[in-house]
Parts: C-alpha cells; structure tokens; sequence
C-alpha cells in the first residue's frame, strides 16, 4: 500500500459518488438549460393565483390578475389603483418567455378575449372569477390554466380543450 497517493478503494468510492452526483445533476440540468419557458409560465400563474385568493381575504381588497395577449405580459393590481401605479405594476409584471404565448383568456364558452388587457378579479369573500387562461409555446404544446371560483388551487390542462 502506498502512503502517497489514493488506494484502490478511496479511488472507487470517490469514483461512484461523482457517478451519483451527474446521474442525479444532468437530468435536472438538460431540463433547466432547454427549457421553452411554459414550466416557468405555469408556475408562475399557479402560485399567483394562489396567492391573490389569500392576500384579498387577509386585505379585505379586490386584486386583480390582469392577463394581456397583446405585450404577452401578466402583472397583478389592486381595484381602483391610481393609472401611474398601474402602470408601474404593468412594467414590472412577468413577461413571457420567448416562444411562450398567450392565445386567450375565456369566461365561459361564449366569451374568449384574445387582446387588449383582461382582468380577472379575486375578492375579499374569498372567491375569484372563474376563467380559463389558454397558452402554448413554439412546439404547438398547449396549456390551460382553470381558475375556479371558490378553490385556491387552478387547475392545469395540457393540450386538452374544454371551455
């Protein structure tokens, strides 16, 4: 045995931790390296959603989660907020990643709106507008986003169709 230098089995279990460590690291970097951007989007809608649900019961305020196809932009406002806070909160909303785009935003059968800003409302009673937000990406993958009344939680479809 040589006191110099690493034995045989230092040099395998050092070799089989670095083995473990790319199996599990790669996948998780391919992922986020080649990522088209609707995973983020998702995440995104979800928790916000979420959210506004909460901090509109716990504010005793209406927010609104306002959704544009037209910028391909989504930011959050309070109900009878001043234009020039409005306007901040448009500027500094979250912005679609490239190849993600918003197709419409849909009330019920009947009611798709593809442009202009719309506003989904969140209340103080602790319901929300049901809606349904459409994206899809580059790939032709859709998404829908079901935001229901009086669950916390929205929906996600992928691909599917439906209201």
């Amino acid at each position: 045995m040589n006191h110099s230098g690493f034995t045989l089995i230092e040099m395998v279990v050092v070799t089989a931790l670095i083995s473990i460590m790319l199996v599990v690291a790669v996948p998780r970097l391919s992922v986020g390296l080649f990522s088209d951007g609707t995973d983020e989007t998702a995440r995104w809608i979800i928790a916000n959603c979420r959210t506004l649900k909460e901090k509109a019961v716990v504010d005793q305020k209406i927010y609104l989660l306002n959704v544009s196809p037209d910028v391909q932009r989504l930011w959050i406002t309070e109900a009878g907020m001043a234009e020039t806070e409005a306007s901040t909160a448009r500027e500094e909303g979250y912005r679609l990643p490239r190849g993600v785009t918003i197709d419409h935003v849909a009330f019920s059968q009947a009611e798709r709106i593809s442009g202009g800003t719309i506003s989904i409302g969140f209340y103080p009673q602790g319901y929300s507008d049901k809606a349904v937000i459409r994206i899809r990406n580059d790939n032709g993958d859709r998404l829908a986003f079901y935001i229901e009344p009086f669950l916390s939680r929205v929906n996600l479809v992928r691909g599917g169709q439906g209201w």
